[in-house]
């Protein structure tokens, strides 16, 4: 599975209400994020990115953390 389609099934998981299982898969998304595209994290866009999708973990949004992970995270790929 890409990484564009992994994103996506991460973000219908959480919208499904299966945060345990999104949490894990996001983690997943975060490891091959780093391991096969590290020049993404230096840009600044991931940053602008990745600081609200926290935000929205935190928060527990997962509406708005599925849709970072949908439609403004594989932008960047």
């Amino acid at each position: 599975m890409s990484l564009a389609a992994s994103l996506i099934n991460t973000a219908h998981q959480f919208r499904l209400g299966h945060e345990a299982e999104a949490s894990l898969l996001l983690r997943q998304c975060i490891d091959e994020i780093e391991k096969d595209h590290p020049e993404i994290i230096q840009q600044s866009e991931f940053g602008q990115i990745l600081s609200p999708m926290l935000q929205a973990q935190e928060r527990q949004d997962w509406l708005a953390l599925a849709d970072y992970l949908e439609y403004e995270l594989p932008q960047l790929f």
